[in-house]
Formats: C-alpha cells, sequence, structure tokens
C-alpha cells in the first residue's frame, strides 16, 4: 500500500525543501553560462554538501534571457546530482537542483514520513533516514528505515518526491 504525504514543516518549505537555488552572473569578460554552472556546482554546492563534485554543462550557444539548460554535479561515489537552469535576466543565470535534499533537511523529511507511518499504522514509530544529503533516485526516492516502539525495524521507501511541492509518496515494501 502505497501512501502520500505532505511535507508540513514550515522551516523546510523556507527553505525550499532542502533543495538547493544558486544565481551567478556570466559574460562580460566574466566566462559564459556553462562556465559559471559549472563554477556553481564544483565550488558553491561542493562546499554546501560537504563532499567534491565535477559538473557536466554543455555549451548553451545562444543564452537569451529565457533559455533553459541543464546540468549535472556527480560525486565521487557516483552519485549524479541534476540542474535546472535559466538565463534569468541578461549575463545572469539561475540553477536549481531537482533531485537533491541537503543534510540539513533530512530530518524533517523523516519528521514527516514518521508521522505519516503512524497515523497509518496506529501506534508511534521511529523514521531513520541517516544524516547525509539525499540524491533522489529514478523513482524520485529513497530509502529509509522504519522501527516499530519494540525496536523491530524494516525498510521504509520513499517515492515520488517532489521537493518543490513537499509531497511524497511512502510504502513498507512487503516481504
Amino acid at each position: 500500500m502505497v501512501r502520500r504525504a505532505a511535507i508540513a514543516v514550515v522551516a523546510l518549505i523556507a527553505a525550499g525543501c532542502g533543495s538547493t537555488n544558486f544565481e551567478i552572473s556570466f559574460g562580460g569578460g566574466s566566462g559564459t553560462v556553462e562556465e559559471a554552472a559549472t563554477f556553481l556546482i564544483e565550488n558553491d554546492l561542493s562546499e554546501q554538501v560537504g563532499v567534491p563534485l565535477a559538473a557536466n554543462c554543455p555549451e548553451v550557444p545562444d543564452p537569451e534571457v529565457g533559455t533553459t539548460f541543464t546540468c549535472t554535479g556527480t560525486t565521487g561515489d557516483g552519485r549524479t546530482i541534476d540542474f535546472a537552469g535559466v538565463v534569468d535576466r541578461e549575463d545572469h543565470i539561475d540553477l536549481n537542483s531537482t533531485n537533491l535534499i541537503l543534510a540539513d533537511a533530512v530530518p524533517g523529511w523523516a519528521s514527516v514520513a514518521e508521522e505519516s507511518v503512524a497515523n497509518a499504522v496506529g501506534f508511534a514509530v521511529t523514521v531513520d533516514c541517516g544524516d547525509d544529503f539525499i540524491v533522489l533516485d529514478a523513482d524520485a526516492g529513497w530509502a529509509c528505515s522504519v522501527a516499530d516502539p519494540q525496536g523491530v525495524s524494516t525498510e521504509l521507501r520513499i517515492t515520488n518526491a517532489d521537493l518543490q511541492a513537499g509531497t511524497f509518496d511512502w510504502a513498507i515494501p512487503e516481504g
């Protein structure tokens, strides 16, 4: 059975549910769109996440206002963070991660999952999603653990996470 939960944690909504948003100017002798985006990913985001990232930003041939582009940042252990970018005004880009939850936002997501699971099963549970940043997988999800009051633990699968809306589905896999 899959259940839907909504992030009701005000701090998460105010912080973009733990996703990242960066802005930088380019051009005028300071580089191209892809150079600016690469700089943001390999410097600012790497610092925020706490691990080095290798950026891949294809060339943006005609960076007019409104032009959209994508980039990726890859961690040393092979996780790929996706970015959606836009030239939002002349010589300036806005770059947003689309599949990253920062470590400081993970407890908020776990807390909402904990409340949702407890409401569904009728007793208190503990949800642990770790203390590291999360890169969403192909189904916009990740695995956590859920434990009952006796400490018996099983997997809790989070899927269909929408970082902007603050919603996700969850299920406890059978087996």
